[in-house]
Protein backbone atom coordinates (compact mmCIF):
# COMPACT_ATOMS: atom_id res chain seq x y z
CA UNK A 1 0.00 0.00 0.00
CA UNK A 2 1.33 3.46 -0.93
CA UNK A 3 1.99 5.84 1.94
CA UNK A 4 1.83 9.60 1.59
CA UNK A 5 4.74 11.50 3.10
CA UNK A 6 4.55 15.23 3.79
CA UNK A 7 7.95 16.29 2.44
CA UNK A 8 7.29 19.98 3.14
CA UNK A 9 7.75 19.46 6.89
CA UNK A 10 10.50 16.85 6.62
CA UNK A 11 13.95 18.17 7.58
CA UNK A 12 15.98 15.02 7.01
CA UNK A 13 18.39 14.74 4.13
CA UNK A 14 16.65 12.26 1.88
CA UNK A 15 15.59 11.68 -1.68
CA UNK A 16 12.01 10.61 -2.33
CA UNK A 17 11.04 8.55 -5.36
CA UNK A 18 7.75 9.02 -7.10
CA UNK A 19 5.39 6.06 -7.27
CA UNK A 20 2.77 5.65 -9.98
CA UNK A 21 -0.45 3.62 -9.78
CA UNK A 22 -2.29 2.07 -12.74
CA UNK A 23 -5.69 3.36 -11.52
CA UNK A 24 -7.51 5.23 -8.81
CA UNK A 25 -9.57 2.40 -7.34
CA UNK A 26 -9.70 -1.37 -7.11
CA UNK A 27 -6.66 -3.56 -7.66
CA UNK A 28 -3.69 -1.43 -8.66
CA UNK A 29 -0.16 -2.06 -9.76
CA UNK A 30 2.42 0.34 -8.36
CA UNK A 31 5.53 1.40 -10.23
CA UNK A 32 8.47 3.24 -8.70
CA UNK A 33 10.79 5.13 -11.02
CA UNK A 34 14.34 5.77 -9.82
CA UNK A 35 14.94 8.42 -12.49
CA UNK A 36 12.22 10.71 -11.06
CA UNK A 37 12.94 11.94 -7.54
CA UNK A 38 12.59 14.92 -5.22
CA UNK A 39 14.88 16.20 -2.47
CA UNK A 40 13.04 18.52 -0.02
CA UNK A 41 16.28 19.99 1.37
CA UNK A 42 17.38 21.31 -2.01
CA UNK A 43 13.81 21.69 -3.36
CA UNK A 44 14.99 20.04 -6.58
CA UNK A 45 12.91 17.66 -8.67
CA UNK A 46 15.11 15.48 -10.87
CA UNK A 47 13.73 13.96 -14.06
CA UNK A 48 15.43 12.38 -17.04
CA UNK A 49 13.20 14.07 -19.61
CA UNK A 50 10.26 16.41 -19.64
CA UNK A 51 7.71 17.68 -22.10
CA UNK A 52 5.29 20.58 -22.03
CA UNK A 53 1.71 21.04 -23.10
CA UNK A 54 2.30 24.66 -24.09
CA UNK A 55 5.01 26.04 -26.33
CA UNK A 56 7.14 28.81 -24.88
CA UNK A 57 9.81 29.65 -22.35
CA UNK A 58 8.89 32.80 -20.45
CA UNK A 59 10.15 34.89 -17.55
CA UNK A 60 8.33 37.28 -15.23
CA UNK A 61 9.34 40.95 -15.49
CA UNK A 62 8.07 43.91 -13.45
CA UNK A 63 5.68 45.87 -15.68
CA UNK A 64 4.53 49.49 -15.37
CA UNK A 65 0.94 48.56 -16.32
CA UNK A 66 -1.31 45.53 -16.81
CA UNK A 67 -0.75 44.09 -20.30
CA UNK A 68 -2.84 41.49 -22.12
CA UNK A 69 -1.34 38.42 -23.80
CA UNK A 70 0.13 39.09 -27.24
CA UNK A 71 1.33 42.59 -26.36
CA UNK A 72 4.87 43.47 -27.45
CA UNK A 73 6.92 44.95 -24.58
CA UNK A 74 10.28 46.67 -24.37
CA UNK A 75 12.77 47.33 -21.58
CA UNK A 76 12.11 50.69 -19.95
CA UNK A 77 9.35 52.70 -18.34
CA UNK A 78 8.87 53.03 -14.60
CA UNK A 79 9.55 49.33 -14.02
CA UNK A 80 11.54 46.73 -16.02
CA UNK A 81 9.21 46.58 -19.06
CA UNK A 82 6.73 48.85 -20.78
CA UNK A 83 4.71 49.01 -24.00
CA UNK A 84 7.02 48.72 -27.02
CA UNK A 85 7.19 52.05 -28.88
CA UNK A 86 9.06 53.00 -32.01
CA UNK A 87 9.66 51.08 -35.19
CA UNK A 88 12.15 48.20 -34.75
CA UNK A 89 13.36 49.17 -31.29
CA UNK A 90 16.34 47.13 -30.13
CA UNK A 91 15.07 47.49 -26.54
CA UNK A 92 12.33 44.94 -27.31
CA UNK A 93 11.92 42.45 -24.43
CA UNK A 94 9.37 40.08 -25.95
CA UNK A 95 5.67 39.27 -26.07
CA UNK A 96 3.32 38.75 -23.13
CA UNK A 97 2.74 34.99 -22.98
CA UNK A 98 -0.64 33.29 -22.66
CA UNK A 99 0.33 30.01 -20.98
CA UNK A 100 4.09 29.47 -20.73
CA UNK A 101 5.40 25.92 -20.73
CA UNK A 102 8.47 26.84 -18.70
CA UNK A 103 8.15 29.70 -16.23
CA UNK A 104 11.34 31.42 -15.11
CA UNK A 105 11.31 33.73 -12.08
CA UNK A 106 7.81 32.34 -11.45
CA UNK A 107 7.47 33.59 -7.86
CA UNK A 108 8.02 37.26 -8.78
CA UNK A 109 4.66 38.97 -8.54
CA UNK A 110 1.61 37.93 -10.55
CA UNK A 111 0.29 38.30 -14.11
CA UNK A 112 -0.79 41.90 -13.46
CA UNK A 113 2.44 43.16 -11.86
CA UNK A 114 4.95 40.77 -13.46
CA UNK A 115 3.60 39.26 -16.69
CA UNK A 116 5.38 36.31 -18.26
CA UNK A 117 7.36 37.56 -21.25
CA UNK A 118 8.04 34.90 -23.89
CA UNK A 119 11.76 34.52 -24.48
CA UNK A 120 11.48 31.66 -26.96
CA UNK A 121 8.70 29.64 -28.50
CA UNK A 122 5.21 30.05 -29.96
CA UNK A 123 2.94 32.79 -28.61
CA UNK A 124 0.10 34.87 -30.04
CA UNK A 125 1.30 38.32 -31.11
CA UNK A 126 -0.54 41.56 -31.82
CA UNK A 127 0.40 42.71 -35.33
CA UNK A 128 -0.06 45.57 -37.77
CA UNK A 129 -0.60 44.06 -41.21
CA UNK A 130 0.04 43.11 -43.77
CA UNK A 131 2.33 40.33 -42.56
CA UNK A 132 3.29 37.26 -44.56
CA UNK A 133 4.06 33.85 -43.09
CA UNK A 134 7.82 33.57 -42.51
CA UNK A 135 8.50 37.30 -42.24
CA UNK A 136 10.50 38.50 -39.27
CA UNK A 137 8.62 40.73 -36.85
CA UNK A 138 9.77 43.96 -35.16
CA UNK A 139 7.99 46.50 -32.97
CA UNK A 140 5.54 48.77 -34.74
CA UNK A 141 6.21 52.50 -35.08
CA UNK A 142 2.51 53.29 -35.51
CA UNK A 143 0.80 51.11 -32.89
CA UNK A 144 2.54 50.75 -29.48
CA UNK A 145 2.50 47.15 -28.21
CA UNK A 146 2.17 45.69 -31.71
CA UNK A 147 4.63 44.05 -34.10
CA UNK A 148 4.97 44.56 -37.83
CA UNK A 149 6.98 42.99 -40.66
CA UNK A 150 10.69 43.83 -40.61
CA UNK A 151 11.76 46.19 -43.38
CA UNK A 152 15.04 46.24 -45.31
CA UNK A 153 17.55 48.17 -43.22
CA UNK A 154 15.93 47.47 -39.83
CA UNK A 155 18.42 46.45 -37.15
CA UNK A 156 18.45 42.62 -36.93
CA UNK A 157 18.71 42.94 -33.12
CA UNK A 158 15.16 44.32 -33.13
CA UNK A 159 13.60 41.06 -34.38
CA UNK A 160 11.01 39.60 -32.00
CA UNK A 161 10.27 36.42 -33.96
CA UNK A 162 8.81 35.07 -37.19
CA UNK A 163 5.21 35.15 -38.37
CA UNK A 164 3.70 31.66 -38.58
CA UNK A 165 0.71 32.77 -40.64
CA UNK A 166 -0.39 35.42 -43.11
CA UNK A 167 -2.32 38.44 -41.87
CA UNK A 168 -3.82 41.03 -44.23
CA UNK A 169 -4.46 43.63 -41.55
CA UNK A 170 -4.87 46.25 -40.46
CA UNK A 171 -4.69 45.19 -36.74
CA UNK A 172 -5.03 41.73 -35.24
CA UNK A 173 -3.38 38.80 -33.51
CA UNK A 174 -1.43 35.98 -35.17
Amino acid sequence: KAQQIDVTSNTTTATYYLTFATGTSGTQTLYARSNINYNPNTDILNVTAASALYADIAERYAADAVYEPGTVLMLGGEKEVTLARGHATTAVAGIVSTKPAYMLNSEAGNNDTHPFIALKGRVPCKVVGPVRKGERLVSSGTNPGYATARQLGDDPHAVIGNALEDFAGPLGVI
